[in-house]
């Protein structure tokens, strides 16, 4: 048996002091940071994707130098065969162009909180694209397609994606949607926090089957760079 207070603070207003965040720039300041998470090394037109295979399970930490993560929470009733925090596609991918391909097999995924740091930006405004593609779910099956994924989406601190639905944006399972933002960084520091508020499907495809997840983050210096 399993007791889970779940509390709902989707509409708060999260403040965040980035004084308070990890801290860790060994080699320097950059203009630019790219992950693919869940996932490893890959090099996608001549931009390098950071590695994202460290820090499993339910409450882990990452700290890369350039970049961090945090994960919080449990998978409850998880009745999956493999690892719930970095997944591979079991759906086909669609649309997706070679070069890109990469980039979308695998993800990142959370229970509760998945919260990705940029330490080491030059102060200024970047453009932050956050790459999704619904790799979990599948259409095998008519219990399948009616699997939903519903989380929000904080990039410093504020509410950019309310009840993001991953499928329902990229118009089917295995597609990919890219969301971008032009974002500030001050403090060298940009937080990016996925967040699941209870809602969506909990059991399908199978129990404990739910939470966001994310494939890649691309962070670049924008034309509008000097705040």
């Amino acid at each position: 048996m399993y007791l889970w207070i779940h509390r709902d603070i989707s509409f708060n207003q999260f403040t965040w002091d980035a004084s308070s965040g990890p801290k860790k720039c060994p080699k320097g300041t950059t203009y630019s940071l790219h992950i693919n998470c869940g996932g490893e090394e890959v090099n996608i037109n001549n931009t390098k994707f950071h590695d994202d295979t460290e820090g499993k399970g339910a409450s882990s930490y990452y700290n890369d130098g350039y970049w961090a993560f945090s994960n919080t929470g449990n998978f409850i009733e998880y009745e999956g065969d493999f690892d719930p925090y970095t997944v591979s596609n079991t759906s086909n991918l669609h649309n997706i162009s070679t070069y890109d391909t990469e980039l979308y097999t695998s993800a990142r995924a959370t229970a509760i909180s998945l919260t990705y740091y940029g330490l080491c930006l030059i102060n200024g405004n970047y453009t932050l694209k956050l790459h999704f593609a619904e790799i979990v779910l599948t259409e095998d099956n008519s219990s399948n397609i009616c699997g939903k994924r519903v989380f929000d989406v904080y990039v410093q601190g504020e509410l950019k994606l309310k009840d993001f639905n991953i499928v329902k944006e990229a118009g089917g399972i295995g597609r990919a949607v890219i969301k971008s933002f032009i974002v500030p960084v001050k403090n060298n520091t940009l937080k990016i926090q996925l967040y699941w508020a209870g809602k969506g499907t909990t059991h399908i495809p199978y129990s404990g089957s739910y939470g966001p997840i994310i494939s890649a983050i691309s962070v670049e210096a924008s034309k509008r760079f000097f705040i």
